[in-house]
């Protein structure tokens, strides 16, 4: 079959792989240049951040996945604090030196990806669905299509075709927490004695991860760190301009670090819309047999997690297979 991915995060590059082994012809469309949804780095002078998921864990699916592919993570040797049940029993945090988005470029390899093409709208024509672009231009038929973009996303894609808008008013249920993300190089005279933790600043950062325990070099004395805001937090400053969230974040790190009030040596603020699904749907009923469009991604999860987003992916792959 020829078969069209809509959306290189984790669950689609995941799908793709699955359906190429099984022989499959494969085309992804992922509307931005880069690969991974979430687990996504910048690189901001010398530093490497990952201002996406703070890390791997090494049990479970996906850590199985990273381990089979030519660079593995590596352990993180400093603790993290207050883990909340998102990190398994006796797992440990794992990152690449170069950034997470080392594992999806690693499961891009010898995938037909197309990059900055953002896939607008379905068609039908006889047996298959033609794929065209926001700008009006068309990029094939095919026999299946699997979404893999955030709920909201997914819905205005499916209700294109007029067959499809009981699934796509399904879709529109599932309501996201947006996350306000400060990345930033702090002076500070020593270095935190630990990689990441969750609920500082009386709950007020959800995470503060200290990326330089990635082992990865960083200018002296500047140690760059991400720090994740909470839900409400969030949501009531997601349009504030990038200074006004540096005047938020700024006095809730001194307080977390406890080295001093001096402001950072550089600062970027990082804004997803569709961070975290609040709700999901069932991926069976979401898919019903024979479907010729099948949806994955964090949505369609049975719990929340990478792993589980994973494991959406295959299910897509396997439910397109007919096995």
């Amino acid at each position: 079959m020829r078969i069209g991915v809509v959306g290189a995060g984790l669950s689609g590059l995941v799908a793709a792989r699955e359906l190429v082994a099984g022989g499959h012809e494969v085309t992804v469309f992922e509307k931005s240049r880069g690969l991974g949804g979430r687990i996504a780095t910048r690189r901001i002078g010398d530093a490497v951040v990952d201002h996406g998921i703070p890390a791997l864990w090494s049990k479970g699916p996906l850590a199985d996945l990273a381990g089979e592919l030519p660079e593995a993570p590596r352990e993180i040797s400093l603790p993290i604090g207050d883990a909340d049940g998102s990190m398994q029993a006796g797992s440990r945090p794992l990152a690449y030196a170069g950034g997470l988005t080392r594992l999806p470029k690693q499961l891009a390899v010898d995938l037909d990806v197309r990059r900055g093409v953002r896939i607008g709208v379905l068609r039908a024509s006889g047996h298959r669905i033609e794929l065209g672009d926001e700008q009006g231009n068309g990029h094939g038929g095919y026999d299946r299509v699997v979404i893999s973009a955030p709920a909201p996303q997914a819905a205005d894609l499916l209700a294109t075709l007029d067959s499809e808008t009981e699934r796509a008013e399904a879709l529109r249920a599932v309501d996201y927490e947006p996350t306000l993300i400060y990345l930033a190089g702090l002076p500070l005279a020593a270095h935190p004695p630990w990689f990441g933790a969750r609920a500082l600043g009386d709950g007020a950062v959800s995470w503060l991860g200290i990326e330089s325990a990635k082992a990865r070099p960083t200018p002296e004395g500047v140690v760059p760190i991400v720090a994740h805001l909470n839900a409400h937090l969030s949501a009531e400053n997601f349009d504030a301009t990038d200074d006004e969230v540096a005047a938020l974040v700024t006095p809730l790190l001194a307080e977390i670090i406890g080295q001093g009030a001096k402001g950072p040596s550089w600062s970027q603020v990082k804004r997803w819309r569709y961070a975290i699904p609040r709700s999901r749907v069932d991926f069976a009923a979401i898919n019903p047999p024979g479907a010729a469009v099948v949806l994955c991604g964090d949505a369609t999860a049975e719990e929340p997690g990478l792993d589980a987003v994973l494991q959406s992916g295959r299910r897509a792959a396997w439910h397109v297979a007919g096995t």
